[in-house]
């Protein structure tokens, strides 16, 4: 008959040999996690260097500038470019909600107003309540913060960017 003490030590070997293979695959996956993180940042750095390019030649060919509709991986549907703010670029260039979400911040701004929050964002949209439709107008909100169109002057607090 093994004694309990063996019996203890054999499970702890067991544990301790189990938490070593565990950590060498985190090791592994992380590693992956890493590789696949880069290789996005990479994808996104050029797809905002062409979307930029592209936004240039035009400017320069005297042509408008076109939102570009890239598919989101993983998305439902398309996804909707905001070009960066530069001198002499309008709203106009914007996709309709972006577009719509700028000239509300500006005209709370011309107002007076503090500044625009997501429920806000959403009613003028026509959006129904919900988180979720809230949670939309946030990202475009801050997607066109991102691209320098606004900038956020408190948590979820937006303002027409500063001249």
């Amino acid at each position: 008959m093994p004694s309990v003490l063996g019996v203890l030590e054999r499970r702890e070997r067991v544990a301790l040999a189990r938490a070593e293979e565990l950590r060498a695959e985190l090791g592994r996956v992380q590693a992956a996690v890493a590789e696949a993180d880069e290789a996005a940042r990479r994808a996104v750095i050029a797809r905002e260097e062409t979307v930029a390019a592209l936004a240039e030649a035009a400017d320069e060919a005297g042509a408008s500038v076109v939102p570009v509709v890239v598919p989101a991986a993983g998305a439902a549907g398309s996804r909707v470019e905001v070009p960066l703010w530069r001198e002499g670029l309008g709203a106009g260039v914007l996709p309709g909600d972006c577009a719509a979400i700028v000239a509300l911040v500006e005209v709370d701004a011309a107002g007076g107003g503090d500044g625009v929050r997501a429920r806000r964002m959403r009613e003028h949209l026509g959006r129904p309540a919900g988180d979720a439709k809230e949670r939309a107008a946030r990202f475009r909100a801050k997607r066109l913060v991102e691209r320098g169109w606004l900038r956020e002057v408190g948590p979820g607090l937006f303002r027409p960017r500063t001249a």
